[in-house]
C-alpha cells in the first residue's frame, strides 16, 4: 500500500502542494482510486472469496490486510489500480486545460 501511495504523489505531483495539504489529498485520492478499483475487481472474486472480503470488512482490519488479500486473489489488482489512477489522472488533467483555456 505504500508503494501505491508514493506512485500516487508522483503521479499527482503532491510533492509540489503545500504540505498541510498533502496528506488530505493524497488520502481523498487513495478512496477515488480504491473504490472504482473495487468496482472493477470485485466481480472478479469467488463467491467464497467474496465471503472471505466481507469477513474483511467487517472485522476492520487495516487498509494493508484489505489491500494484501485482494491482491492474493485477484492477480491484476494492483494492474486495475494502476489503470484507475492513470485515468484518474488524465480525466483531472483534461478538467484543468479545460479551465485554463
Amino acid at each position: 500500500m505504500a508503494t501505491i501511495k508514493k506512485n500516487l504523489m508522483d503521479l499527482f505531483e503532491i510533492e509540489k502542494m503545500p504540505e498541510e495539504k498533502r496528506e488530505d489529498t493524497l488520502n481523498r485520492l487513495t478512496t477515488l482510486i480504491l473504490e472504482s478499483t473495487l468496482t472493477r475487481a470485485l466481480p472478479l472474486l469467488s463467491e467464497e472469496n467474496m465471503t472471505e472480503y466481507e469477513d474483511i470488512l467487517e472485522s476492520k482490519q487495516s487498509p494493508e490486510v484489505l489491500f494484501n488479500f485482494l491482491s492474493s486473489k485477484i492477480p491484476s489488482f494492483e494492474d486495475i489500480m494502476k489503470e484507475e489512477a492513470d485515468m484518474l489522472h488524465k480525466e483531472l488533467s483534461g478538467e484543468l486545460e479545460a479551465l485554463n483555456s
